[in-house]
């Protein structure tokens, strides 16, 4: 009796599987269609084939990293952030958390390079400046306009 039952059990499990393997065969050329669904995370981190992150996109994303070290950007942020070869930040298109303004920066090797940022308000802000005190400002707002212009650090 023990040996009829095994039998039928391996019957079974051999129609079993046979029935799958013909079921996966079938359908093998079936592209599944995912460009109508949402996915929702709170980050994506992309990196290149040496593993360092070039991409992060986040809802808080980490503080800012030059030459190996974390720093305190000054609040949280959320965006989409972009990272050098050596994984060390070169800009972003980010919202502040606490205040709302949104940001699109580029920066260098060492530090920020340009800035252009949008306050909840209204007013709006383009700065552009270089390591030896060279800078240009552009900014309206419901106050009034700016245009300033620095060279070596004097105002022109």
């Amino acid at each position: 009796m023990k040996k009829v039952y095994i039998i039928v059990l391996l019957v079974l499990n051999l129609i079993f599987t046979g029935a799958l393997a013909i079921n996966q065969y079938l359908n093998r050329n079936i592209e599944l269609d995912f460009s109508d669904k949402i996915i929702k995370v709170s980050g994506l981190v992309v990196t290149d084939s040496n593993g360092v992150e070039r991409v992060i996109i986040g809802a808080n994303l980490p503080h800012p990293q030059g030459h190996g070290t974390r720093f305190d950007r000054g609040g949280e942020v959320s965006g989409i952030m972009l990272y050098d070869s050596e994984g060390q930040e070169r800009g972003g298109y980010v919202t502040d958390n606490d205040y709302g303004n949104i940001f699109m920066t580029l920066d260098s090797k060492t530090s920020q390079r340009a800035l252009f940022i949008a306050e909840p308000q209204g007013a709006a802000t383009l700065q552009v400046w270089g390591n030896n005190g060279n800078k240009i400002v552009i900014g309206a707002s419901d106050e009034g306009t700016q245009f300033d212009i620095s060279e070596n650090g004097k105002e022109k």
